[in-house]
């Protein structure tokens, strides 16, 4: 999924007047199970509260980004995010032994848990579908991002990605995974997740600013339990971040089927 194009030419005040009356209101409804939204009155009286100065105008763009953010978490998102058992049968649907060249990367548990990363390989295998064998695209850098303009360096990443094409060396597009499906526990690291991930947006639109070169950024997140049962908020904040410009695209669960293929073929 892509921003909204409503919003996108918001400036980080307005960000961060989202991020602090979803803050103080809340994400969530109890007992309703959804991401809530709020009344033009509700924010208003908020920010009378807290000595907080807003525009009329401000606060009802605020209440139209909420009303959008609520109705795509409810209504889409929360239907595509995937457990543990049909994120194996997606990816036993797509793969066939012996067919693909990449290696499937296996998750970090052990004895019987310890399996394919489902979500990461069913974007694996979906990329080279689109671009080819292993040798088209980089499925699992094992170092950082480089910019280079003349032999130059002009820009680099702070941390390493899950995926890049054509390779860690000027590419087109890069891509982030967090799949938790053995999460039993909601803990700091998707807190962490939604962190580094502006901090990489940051970066990289910082060295588009200053040099011209541009890198799509794809973030890949799924786990109906972690993300829907226990982390809407953090739900909410990727949303925002994607709409903050600092990801290109926000793709969840099951829509890696239709939307990750459409991505690719706009790059090769």
């Amino acid at each position: 999924m892509r921003a909204f194009e409503q919003f996108q030419r918001e400036d980080k005040s307005f960000w961060f007047f989202i991020r602090f009356i979803s803050e103080r209101l809340g994400y969530s409804e109890r007992g309703a199970d959804k991401v809530r939204s709020y009344t033009y009155y509700e924010i208003e009286n908020l920010c009378n509260r807290e000595n907080i100065s807003a525009t009329a105008d401000i606060i009802n763009q605020a209440v139209s980004y909420c009303d959008k953010r609520a109705d795509l978490l409810n209504n889409y998102i929360e239907s595509n995010l995937m457990d543990a058992e049909e994120a194996e049968k997606t990816f036993a649907s797509l793969y066939r032994a012996g067919t693909y060249y990449c290696k499937l990367i296996m998750n970090k548990q052990s004895g019987e848990m310890k399996k394919v990363n489902y979500f990461t390989a069913i974007i694996t295998i979906l990329a080279e579908l689109v671009l080819g064998g292993n040798e088209d695209f980089d499925p699992d850098p094992r170092g950082l991002i480089y910019l280079l303009n003349n032999g130059k360096i002009i820009g680099a990443s702070s941390r390493r990605f899950d995926g890049a094409y054509p390779s860690v060396y000027n590419p087109k597009i890069v891509w982030e995974i967090k799949e938790y499906y053995y999460a039993k526990t909601f803990g700091s690291r998707v807190a962490d997740a939604v962190y580094e991930t502006e901090l990489d947006g940051y970066e990289f639109n910082e060295i588009y600013n200053r040099t011209g070169q541009r890198v799509h950024h794809v973030m890949f997140i799924d786990s109906h339990f972690t993300f829907w049962v226990k982390g809407k908020s953090y739900l909410c904040r990727f949303v925002d971040t994607l709409n903050m410009g600092l990801i290109d695209e926000l793709i969840v669960g099951k829509e890696v089927l239709t939307r990750w293929p459409e991505i690719l073929k706009n790059f090769k």
